[in-house]
């Protein structure tokens, strides 16, 4: 299956247009979250967490624990450069020009002298460049973040980041002519193998009833740890603080779906 090139302008300028058409106004106070669809968000969030906790878990582990060491850095590394130009486009955008200079140079540096990305060589040589994505452009320029959602198998985002990850594929893939599923398959796999974060044994998830009542999904059994407001206020303060400028760079890094997270 390949992306439709003739379709992907309209693709790309639709994605946009749903962000930007979230008027400021819409927003409540900074303190707080805008999330409209809170049971919908609830009920996907104990779903993924269930998901998780039965299926992901024992699969990423047993990658973790059988594959050696270095073979997993070397495939996470790969998909990590892969990602690079968007860490240059975005930086560009936002006028960021050191950025995206160190970045086109990391991703020349490791696609050559890496073998395709497989070695870090460019950090070694001190060519260290601060990830960054097509979401946290759009807010440099004011965009709102839009609703919160809780997207399935996904897990916490809003209408700028989805936006961004929409145009994200669209550029990704309409790059890669020959690009198929069985590529885009194996970079999620490899990048949930090496970034997904796993809940600790015997724990399980709460699900608290959204504002007025209404009756909240059913608890799933040995899922993930934080509650549904702490991933909420986690990730939307993450996205801020990531606009804002305020989180290092050897804190952030690509993410499996092409935005950032934080690893420490």
């Amino acid at each position: 299956m390949r992306v439709s090139k003739t379709s992907l302008p309209l693709a790309l300028a639709g994605a946009i247009l749903v962000a930007a058409a979230v008027p400021a106004s819409a927003q409540v106070a900074t303190s707080a979250v805008w999330d409209p669809l809170e049971q919908l968000n609830r009920g996907i969030y104990t779903f993924n967490t269930a998901f998780v906790g039965v299926v992901a878990a024992p699969v990423i582990n047993a990658y973790r624990n059988n594959v050696p060491a270095s073979v997993q850095i070397g495939v996470d590394n790969v998909f990590t450069n892969l990602r690079e130009p968007l860490t240059a486009i975005s930086s560009a955008v936002q006028g960021d020009l050191s950025n995206t200079g160190t970045s086109i140079g990391r991703f020349a540096i490791n696609s050559v002298a890496g073998i395709g990305g497989i070695f870090d060589v460019a950090t070694r040589m001190g060519w260290v460049s601060r990830a960054d994505d097509l979401g946290n452009a759009m807010c440099s320029y004011g965009v709102p973040a839009g609703p919160y959602l809780v997207l399935p198998f996904v897990g916490p985002s809003n209408t700028r980041e989805i936006a961004g990850t929409l145009v994200t594929y669209g550029l990704t893939y309409s790059v890669w002519d020959d690009g198929t599923v069985a590529y885009v398959v194996a970079d999620r796999v490899a990048a949930a193998a090496a970034d997904m974060p796993l809940p600790p044994a015997e724990t399980s998830v709460v699900v608290t009833p959204p504002a007025g009542g209404a009756t909240p999904a059913p608890a799933a059994p040995a899922a993930t740890a934080p509650s549904y407001e702490d991933m909420r206020a986690n990730y939307m303060g993450f996205r801020e603080q990531l606009c804002a400028g305020s989180i290092p760079a050897a804190n952030l890094k690509p993410s499996p779906l092409g935005g950032v997270i934080r690893i420490n």
